[in-house]
């Protein structure tokens, strides 16, 4: 049986919960065969100008060091788990999600459910109702 790629995107912001989702998302795939893709975004600026005031350098090195420390998340929170993938980001976080998925032809995306009120998903919008309605595999949402 072939394994299932599976992408879990890991928000770093804050670390305890970090932790709990991704121990959380792998009792859920505990009994299957996995490949496991880590993904940690930094979020693009919403002005493009903006974004094109920092020096490539340091956007590089704030890649590195959020590599970093989802790797040293994963390796703590995960330690049994071998042959795994992560990955640092920078751009819109469904979109980013979406492009990785797409990358690695993921069969599951998992997701941690964040409570937002109804007006923040209104104002901001829901990045895991983003990535449910246009990825093109399944999603898991762990609550």
């Amino acid at each position: 049986m072939d394994s299932l790629k599976v992408l879990l995107p890991v928000d770093l912001q804050d670390r305890e919960s970090a932790y709990n989702e991704v121990e959380k998302a792998m009792q859920y795939l505990a009994d299957r065969s996995v490949e496991m893709h880590f993904l940690s975004i930094l979020p693009g600026k919403p002005v493009p100008l903006l974004g094109s005031l920092m020096p490539s350098e340091d956007l590089v090195s704030a890649l590195a060091v959020l590599e970093e420390e989802l790797l040293l998340l994963v390796n703590e929170a995960l330690p049994q788990l071998e042959g795994f993938t992560i990955r640092a980001s920078e751009g819109s976080i469904h979109k980013e999600i979406l492009k990785y998925a797409a990358e690695i032809d993921a069969d599951l995306i998992v997701l941690p459910s964040h409570s937002h009120s109804k007006v923040e998903n209104i104002l901001i919008g829901s990045v895991t109702s983003k990535v449910v309605e246009k990825a093109n595999c399944s999603v898991l949402v762990v609550r």
